[in-house]
């Protein structure tokens, strides 16, 4: 199965990550059918949420929908730890041999054991198969098991995530789409929770908006304006009904558009202020490329 974390949403109160909890599950679900013409089969526990498959490209994919943390394909078993010790020494003997290693445990329940026993236990098991050596410090091999109550979780692979809120749990705002670098600021709008509409002059490409907005709705306001006159572009924006509008204006653009911010009538959040040119075009260049990738359905 795979394993969804999330970080930022375990900080909201209960009632508040429910919801969040039922936007995410939302947008893996419309992302997997949309991108493999599939149903999700998900579940959920506290603090976890479970998709029941186990495929690589599955599980990357699902790792670039904000609001996930990192995900994990992982083998469930049920809880006996003397048992469990040695068929996760069989299943990691091949990996471990010849090389150090450490086991870390996270352990949610009650249990007559404590999470440093389970590790010295599994780690004992694979030790006594393989000879390899302990090292808690500095391990070239890393096995992460999950016990919550009466099962435990080891995990095959493991994935990183981008954190953030799900799209959809913050109020929806206008996105100024005035050149390039502007694909990086909706991103991080989207980042942050917020379904993302798009003030733009001319067509433009929007699948790399849609994949990191889990292809939810998305509004295209087109005026006929010139793209590159951000302070036109400012000035309509201000005249839409949004709560907010986020802007790709760079720190070395701020004082030619200082006059125009100050006739702003909502907040204009800009997200590249703090970054310098290489950055933003690194950072830029990962989005679409990760937006490009994450389409292809490969293994």
């Amino acid at each position: 199965m795979i394993i969804l974390r999330y970080d930022e949403i375990a900080l909201k109160s209960k009632f508040v990550r429910k919801r969040f909890e039922d936007t995410l599950v939302g947008n893996v679900k419309r992302v997997i059918e949309r991108e493999f013409g599939e149903k999700a089969r998900i579940k959920r526990d506290y603090g976890r949420i479970y998709v029941l498959d186990n495929r690589e490209r599955i599980a990357k994919r699902i790792s670039k929908v904000f609001g996930i943390a990192g995900v994990e394909i992982a083998e469930k078993f049920e809880l006996d730890l003397e048992k469990n010790a040695i068929e996760i020494a069989e299943r990691w003997k091949e990996r471990v041999k010849g090389k150090s290693f450490a086991v870390r445990v996270r352990r949610t329940g009650e249990h007559n054991f404590t999470s440093m026993d389970a590790a010295r236990i599994i780690g004992g098991k694979l030790k006594e198969l393989t000879n390899s050596r302990v090292d808690l410090k500095n391990p070239e091999v890393v096995i992460q098991v999950e016990i919550r109550d009466e099962d435990l979780y080891l995990v095959d692979r493991s994935f990183p995530g981008y954190g953030g809120l799900p799209v959809g749990t913050q109020e929806r705002v206008l996105s100024v789409l005035s050149d390039e670098k502007s694909l990086l600021s909706t991103w991080f709008a989207l980042k942050r929770g917020c379904d993302v509409d798009v003030l733009v002059g001319e067509k433009i490409d929007l699948d790399p908006i849609k994949f990191w907005a889990a292809y939810r709705k998305i509004d295209v306001i087109m005026d006929g304006i010139d793209s590159s006159d951000i302070k036109t572009m400012l000035e309509k924006a201000y005249g839409l009904d949004y709560k907010g509008v986020y802007a790709s204006i760079t720190a070395e653009e701020l004082e030619s558009v200082y006059e125009t911010l100050l006739k702003r009538n909502k907040p204009v959040y800009m997200p590249l202020l703090p970054l310098d040119q290489k950055e933003i075009y690194q950072r830029l260049k990962v989005v679409v490329e990760e937006a490009k990738n994450g389409t292809k359905g490969d293994s």
